[in-house]
């Protein structure tokens, strides 16, 4: 048996390689599975890619043809179940739009609040 087989598959997009390592331990020792991406395209294919991915962990501003904010609209479209998660260190939750269902976390929260947020989120899914 896999043992991420019972953990839930969070995609993470952020583009700076030690917070998407730092944040994605974080996850890891919370107990989810995670996945990462650099930019939103790889995280659009991700989500097309992992059809059992329970969780969407993504920074504002990211490189791709379109910002994080974007891709929460759309995985949230595709998939109104899946926890989705902003993050930023340079904006706030006015700074784009929020759409319905999804969070967001100033980076300097996220570590004492993005595994008790995805869980909250989760178990009400």
């Amino acid at each position: 048996m896999n043992p991420d087989e019972h953990r839930a598959l969070v995609i993470l997009v952020e583009e700076e390689p030690d917070q998407r390592r730092a944040i994605a331990d974080m996850l890891d020792r919370a107990g989810f599975a995670v996945v990462g991406a650099e930019t939103t395209d790889q995280g659009l294919r991700l989500l097309d890619a992992t059809p059992d991915a329970r969780g969407l962990v993504t920074d504002a501003h990211v490189p791709g043809a379109i910002d994080g904010w974007e891709l929460a609209q759309r995985a949230r479209a595709l998939r109104p179940d899946l926890a989705v998660v902003l993050m930023s260190g340079h904006s706030d939750p006015t700074s784009g739009f929020l759409t319905e269902g999804a969070a967001f976390l100033l980076k300097p929260n996220v570590p004492a609040n993005l595994a008790t947020t995805l869980g909250a989120m989760l178990a009400q899914a």
